[in-house]
């Protein structure tokens, strides 16, 4: 299996789904140090082998009668070390502040994308682009004018109020050059939490439904809270993609969403 060769099997896979257009955009599936690149694109002559061992980094989607997806997923490919460990639970931490956001109507992208950085900025880490930008129905993937990114966008258009009803991405990454990438993608629709006397309140409902690679994860630097959002997600996508496999899919699946305990 190679970059390119990965590309073109999970194109197939999806051209075989029912209402299937076309890929939303052209896949980025970088292995080891070009996972470290944020726009990668293999070509032959750069077309790595996946071997066993490291992180491959897939980030793909495609458009469908129904809507238009976005996903990234970094997934290992054999044993890890504590750095790639360390590294992956630090993403998903981040990913997991921002899905987890309850916030009051008005709020914009810019005053949420500290949620997703702050357990990397408190190790001198970060990542150099947006951590999510919207997703248009068989349109554009990147489609504003809501966005979530700790850079103000000029014009009015942009750094709208997030409202209900939009899909935004939530895709944090880290990327150390030379040796790995980490990026984890969902996209979550904005909806109305609750209202009382403060006024209206928000949320987040993730729609993406993968599991996250749990021999990547390092349980104890989980907080109960990040915890608990976990294995909640994974119940839901147990739920809602089970009754669609096979029994041998079934069964990997079951094991990939089992909860987690300290």
């Amino acid at each position: 299996i190679t970059e390119m060769s990965a590309a073109a099997h999970l194109k197939e896979l999806r051209s075989a789904q029912e209402h299937f257009v076309e890929e939303s955009f052209a896949p980025i599936i970088g292995y080891g140090p070009h996972g470290a690149i944020i726009h990668y694109s293999a070509t032959p002559e750069t077309d790595a082998k996946i071997e066993p061992g490291g992180f491959v980094l897939a980030d793909t989607g495609g458009h469908y009668l129904e809507g238009t997806t976005d996903i990234t997923r970094t997934i290992s490919t054999g044993a890890l070390t504590q750095e790639e460990k360390v590294m992956y639970t630090l993403v998903l931490k981040a990913h997991i502040g921002l899905a987890r956001a309850h916030f009051a109507q008005g709020t914009r992208g810019s005053s949420l994308d500290v949620l997703a950085r702050q357990p990397l900025w408190e190790r001198n880490l970060d990542y150099n682009h947006g951590t999510g930008h919207g997703v248009g129905y068989l349109l554009s993937v990147h489609e504003g004018p809501n966005n979530i990114s700790c850079r103000r966008n000029s014009g009015p258009a942009q750094d709208c109020p997030l409202e209900e009803g939009m899909v935004t991405s939530n895709e944090p990454g880290i990327y150390l050059e030379g040796k790995f990438g980490i990026r984890l993608e969902n996209l979550v629709m904005c909806e109305k939490e609750s209202a009382n006397s403060w006024g209206s309140f928000l949320r987040f409902d993730t729609i993406t439904l993968v599991p996250f690679d749990r021999s990547a994860i390092l349980v104890d630097m989980l907080e109960d809270k990040e915890l608990a959002w976990l294995n909640a997600y994974h119940e839901k996508v147990y739920e809602k993609i089970s009754p669609h496999l096979n029994s041998r899919e079934r069964a990997w699946l079951k094991e990939e969403t089992a909860p987690f305990v300290r």
